[in-house]
């Protein structure tokens, strides 16, 4: 049986621990703001992981699946080397983007392909933290915290909105876990990535 007068005495035992459950609850939630995940991005001066790209196309009847890997070195050196279905290697190492397909190589200056630099900078600036980049060229806005956030990219320029009308990026701490691109005409790819420890 509960004595009415052991409640208050049991109340105040147990109040820090409710407190201190609050706190870290309070501390979990709380918000994630751009600069933060940017500046924590920034730190990072490599990386690699195993991804796969699911791509919704109307011209297809199912999705097309891809898979390899991607690695990241500061400042300016993304490769992405797909395996699955077929194989190619894309590079891009400061201003040059390579691909290598079927045993053919071919280049091209990214200052020469505007459209193209853009779309590479929304990765690129993402995983190197660069702030300044991805407003210069994108619209953007951040919701969620520390453990689970997302941003979105808008671009600025009419002649990449008219390719892509969304870059959806999201991922926990440091780690970029999804990137999603939507295209004016409905077609969308959405890239998970596991980082490898």
């Amino acid at each position: 049986m509960i004595s009415g007068a052991s409640l208050p005495t049991d109340f105040a035992r147990a109040a820090p621990l409710l407190l201190l459950a609050g706190a870290l609850h309070a501390a979990d939630t709380r918000t994630w703001d751009f600069a933060q995940l940017m500046a924590q991005l920034a730190q990072i001066q490599t990386s690699r992981a195993r991804y796969t790209e699911v791509r919704h196309m109307a011209m297809l009847k199912q999705p097309l699946e891809l898979s390899g890997t991607l690695s990241y070195t500061r400042p300016a050196r993304i490769e992405k080397n797909q395996t699955r279905p077929f194989s190619e290697v894309v590079r891009v190492d400061g201003e040059d983007l390579t691909v290598e397909r079927d045993g053919k190589t071919h280049s091209v200056a990214l200052r020469n392909a505007p459209l193209l630099a853009t779309l590479v900078e929304s990765l690129r600036s993402t995983l190197a933290g660069d702030a300044g980049e991805l407003r210069r060229l994108f619209s953007i806005s951040m919701e969620g915290t520390e453990q689970r956030w997302t941003f979105k990219l808008t671009p600025r320029e009419i002649d990449v909105a008219s390719v892509v009308t969304e870059i959806s990026i999201s991922g926990t701490g440091p780690h970029v876990g999804r990137i999603e691109i939507r295209e004016p005409g409905g077609d969308r790819s959405v890239m998970t990535i596991k980082e490898e420890s």
